[in-house]
């Protein structure tokens, strides 16, 4: 090689090792933006769940990604502003729990991913058009309604049971197609009758429960809905005052007070939310991530509550639940 040629190959090095280097260096990513309508309030509990389960897969709050939270608690009459307003945030993922908050969200945007913390039967209610296949911007894991399983069961401690109260809230469930075609299963299997309660403020429990109580209702059906779940301490304290054996579906009930649960457990169905919430922020479509159902169910039964009221658990039913509070 000559010693021209030689030179202008050093000189080439010389200016593009350089900007190789350059071009090499690590750009520190703007950490991602999770965003929550929380029917539980805010902040999220540092300690919680949901950013344990982010943690475990490599996602640290203030490291790489952080939190927008909004509250509904005293404010469910504003859904449909809060939802905008999360919204307008421009999050990475939305996060939300019920039918409502993702009807809500999914009003507001077709765009951002937003990840179902449980969702009340998302295809019946219009949430995703299939489970293997949600299509458009919603995904996560489903909450199913089994409200009849929950009747059968409570029908082995309380002797003659036929007329229900399904106490839900005003922002409930439970006038939508698949919750009244529930019903309707559980009173024809079973013989029941329902009436359904919406209280709208939280002294409407006491007038609802003291009238249970008055017209000798033989139970209550209390669903997980944002505002039962915003008044659980109060519900669980009337049910027992007023000696109403009450039903639902988390056992985070039965530990309050009520007398049975029956569902899916709420904290693997938020820890499998956030496996879907890792997936989007790692480049994966919500419409190319089917929703998960669970595939257990879990009984829980307040043995000290059965004993406050009256009723005998059989030892068949005992042995077949998951959890038995007694203390």
């Amino acid at each position: 090689m000559k010693r021209r040629e030689f030179m202008a190959l050093i000189g080439g090095i010389a200016i593009a090792w350089p900007l190789a280097c350059y071009a090499q260096q690590p750009q520190s990513a703007p950490p991602k933006r999770l965003a929550i309508l929380n029917q539980f309030g805010c902040p999220i509990a540092p300690d919680g769940i949901i950013p344990h389960r982010l943690a475990e897969l490599g996602w640290i709050e203030e490291k790489n990604f952080v939190f927008d939270c909004l509250s509904t608690i005293g404010r469910l009459d504003q859904l449909p502003v809060l939802a905008r307003e999360l919204v307008s945030r421009r999050p990475d993922v939305l996060i939300a729990g019920s039918f409502g908050f993702i009807r809500a969200l999914k009003r507001e945007t077709t765009t951002i991913p937003i990840v179902m913390l449980g969702a009340f039967e998302p295809v019946a209610t219009g949430l995703v058009a299939s489970l293997a296949r949600p299509e458009g911007n919603v995904t996560g894991v489903a909450w199913l309604g089994v409200p009849h399983k929950r009747m059968e069961l409570l029908n082995e401690i309380v002797p003659n049971l036929r007329r229900v109260a399904y106490i839900t809230g005003v922002y409930g469930d439970a006038h939508t197609p698949p919750e009244e075609e529930n019903r309707k299963i559980a009173a024809s299997t079973l013989g029941l009758t329902w009436e359904v309660f919406r209280p709208a403020v939280a002294n409407d429990y006491d007038e609802i429960f003291a009238r249970l109580a008055a017209e000798h209702f033989d139970a209550a059906y209390i669903p997980s809905s944002p505002f039962n779940n915003q008044n659980g301490g109060r519900i669980c304290e009337l049910a027992l005052r007023y000696r109403i054996p009450a039903v639902s579906e988390s056992a985070g009930w039965a530990r309050g007070g009520l007398l049975l649960t029956y569902g899916q457990n709420s904290a693997w169905t938020v820890a499998r939310a956030m496996e879907y919430v890792d997936k989007i922020l790692r480049g994966a479509k919500p419409s190319d991530l089917p929703v998960e159902q669970a595939a257990q169910f879990e009984l829980a039964i307040n043995l000290k509550t059965a004993k406050a009221l009256g009723l005998t658990v059989p030892p068949s039913l005992l042995a077949r639940a998951d959890e038995v509070i007694e203390k």
